[in-house]
């Protein structure tokens, strides 16, 4: 008797974890920023929601040169961070100053990783925030 439930356990345990593979999982990568020859800035368009947080970009800053970010949009609860390769700690967190640009001057060629986000405790659910995205370098 024993036998049955464990195997009506195993078996459900097989489709729940197969049903969380077949989910669609979000994508982790990064959007690329990219320059047009000639032109110092770039920009991106997005949106953020309760159900989709955040978005990343990478940007490649050359040595000397300034990296320069903006972020513009009519939802003052959208924010950046600015994390250097490897690192979960980022350079500033617009959350914790109210900035809407950035600039630095790194010392050698470097990619860094910008995530747009909001708290979702800051966001009604049904709400979707349209932001821009300018990055510089020069």
């Amino acid at each position: 008797m024993n036998a049955k439930p464990s195997s009506l356990s195993s078996l459900l345990a097989a489709a729940l974890a197969a049903g969380a593979l077949a989910m669609p999982q979000p994508s982790l990568a990064a959007d690329a920023i990219s320059f047009t020859p000639g032109n110092p800035w770039a920009q991106a368009v997005g949106s953020i929601s309760k159900s989709d947080d955040y978005h990343e970009y990478t940007v490649h800053a050359s040595g000397g040169k300034t990296l320069k970010i903006n972020l513009i949009s009519r939802n003052p609860n959208l924010f950046f961070k600015v994390l250097p390769p490897d690192s979960h700690t980022p350079l500033v967190d617009t959350m914790s100053n109210g900035a809407t640009s950035w600039s630095i001057q790194p010392a050698a060629d470097i990619d860094y990783t910008v995530r747009v986000y909001v708290e979702p405790d800051m966001i009604p659910s049904n709400e979707v925030s349209k932001f821009a995205l300018q990055v510089g370098v020069f």
